[in-house]
């Protein structure tokens, strides 16, 4: 125990850990482990660095430990001392209490450096604390409820089955989270124009769509399978578990029926696990996969600071890096346009989700500016920003298409109402006011060739690939009732409630109104 400094690993994953262990089951597989992977690696370089100027593994295991506490905790101190005043003073201020906190962390290295005896014992105790900090969440992780089990799902989609293919056209799904519809922005205080600009363009715009779920793995579980997850949910009432979700939106059969028709796929990912990327896709577009968010997370960690303002590297600070995946996300799918199809490709765009790292031209917005402005003001310069990537990216598809192409314009929610926020907020104590704006949503659809009475304005997502495989695959699928449901929490996926009659004041019996 005292000859073997492991510490440093584990301090450098219990926050990763903790940052799972929290959310029980909503993670996905791959970035708890991925998230540790960089974790511990970032550990043994520091660890590294550090002997090579202590010539002693131990002092600098002892160093690099201490400086990952004060990295995971220094927000959290800070948040509790900052209310402090002496006086009318306030002494801290983080102009104040940054340099004393870089002073002690240099005096407890110089002191580290100068000692020898108490070393062994110390090494023997922080491998204590270090254990203590990973076992509750590794028990936590451990015990939920079929955490992190996709091979346990059990629900597989039935294969679409082409009839007579009219045309195989490019076809282009762009999905931009928490992307709310017209009464969303009328009620924080402004018109979108965007509807009038797409329609100009001959898109049809439905105008009383709504999300069938208000939570984005349920919402694109269901889109990209054409299907209500009625199936998904049977029997799981009460689980905490998201791996189904994930599993049903990793092999959905959209992706399946257009492969097996001929198509590409190309899959421009985003940092949400469930759609970096598709094992279905014929190649997959993401970046900074090998910084997983919960690593970047704590980088964003306040005693940091100084060192962002100076490096501004994408790769350390997660609101730089997420500003950039996104531009380069628009980039590259106006490069994919000129390219041979037939293709489909799909974006998942984390805007105008949060974090508001958009201004209203385009341009970064930092977390103090942020935090200065209102909900409406941040949310308002998001979709701003994202009115100016859906106009760039439909005038290159369409000006750079060999031939017509369908372009499906999306959002899977709606933004999240003040106070709804939380994970473990209940969506059956929420108001009508804040279920049509969770299910409020941006929906407009290009289909060339089509006549415009194939769609309706109460159109919803489950049904945006029946009317396209139907149009030009021949494959008669009948359209689902358009629905809405709201699940338990973001802890609690099932069981999922119908809130159709809340949100669509208007009772629609079929398909159409």
């Amino acid at each position: 125990m005292t000859r073997i400094p492991f510490h440093p690993l584990l301090f450098a994953m219990a926050p990763v850990l903790a940052m799972f262990a929290a959310n029980p089951g909503e993670g996905h597989e791959r970035a708890l482990q991925d998230g540790s992977l960089v974790a511990v690696a970032a550990a043994v370089i520091l660890m590294l660095i550090t002997a090579a100027i202590y010539r002693d593994l131990r002092k600098a295991a002892l160093w690099v430990s201490v400086l990952f506490i004060i990295i995971t905790g220094f927000d959290w101190f800070y948040d509790a001392i900052e209310p402090i005043r002496i006086a009318g003073w306030q002494p801290t201020r983080r102009r104040y209490v940054l340099p004393l906190t870089y002073l002690v962390l240099a005096a407890y290295g110089v002191w580290l450096y100068r000692r020898h005896a108490v070393i062994p014992r110390l090494t023997a105790f922080a491998n204590l604390v270090a254990l203590g900090a990973v076992l509750p969440p590794v028990l936590i992780l451990g015990l939920a409820d079929r955490t992190f089990a996709p091979d346990r799902v059990d629900v597989t989609p039935h294969p679409f089955v082409a009839g007579t293919v009219m045309s195989k056209p490019d076809i282009y799904y762009m999905v931009f989270d928490r992307y709310g519809g017209d009464e969303t922005t009328r009620t924080l205080g402004w018109d979108n124009d965007i509807d009038d600009y797409l329609e100009s363009k001959g898109f049809y715009v439905p105008g009383e769509s709504r999300s069938n779920y208000i939570r984005t793995a349920l919402s694109l579980a269901s889109s990209l399978n054409a299907e209500y997850l009625d199936e998904l949910a049977r029997g799981r009432d009460g689980s905490t578990d998201w791996a189904p979700v994930y599993k049903h939106i990793e092999r959905h059969r959209v992706g399946a029926f257009l492969r097996s028709q001929g198509y590409s796929y190309t899959h421009v990912g985003t940092m949400y696990y469930p759609t970096l990327d598709n094992p279905q896709a014929t190649r997959n577009l993401h970046y900074y996969a090998v910084a997983p968010s919960s690593v970047t997370r704590l980088l964003d960690s306040g005693v940091l600071d100084p060192m962002h303002r100076a490096l501004r590297s994408p790769w350390l600070d997660e609101r730089l890096q997420n500003w950039h995946r996104t531009r380069r996300q628009i980039e590259d799918v106006v490069r994919l346009v000129p390219e041979r199809g037939p293709k489909f490709v799909f974006l998942h765009i984390m805007v105008p989700h949060p974090p508001y790292i958009f201004d209203g031209d385009g341009g970064f917005v930092s977390k103090d500016r942020q935090s200065q402005r209102t909900f409406a003001q941040n949310y308002r310069n998001a979709v701003t920003a994202a009115n100016g990537m859906i106009r760039q990216l439909v005038e290159a598809i369409l000006r750079e298409s060999a031939s017509p192409p369908v372009i499906i314009v999306q959002g899977d929610e709606g933004p999240y109402p003040p106070g709804t926020g939380a994970d473990s907020f209940l969506w059956r104590t929420a108001g009508t006011a804040q279920l049509r704006m969770r299910s409020g949503i941006l929906n407009a659809y290009y289909l060339p060739g089509v006549d415009s009475r194939v769609l309706y304005p109460t159109i919803s997502p489950v049904n945006s690939f029946r009317v396209v495989f139907n149009t030009y695959f021949g494959t008669n699928l009948p359209l689902l009732p358009d629905r809405t449901f709201r699940h338990v929490s973001s802890l609690q996926p099932f069981p999922l409630d119908d809130i159709t009659d809340r949100v669509a004041p208007v009772a629609h019996a079929g398909v159409r109104p």
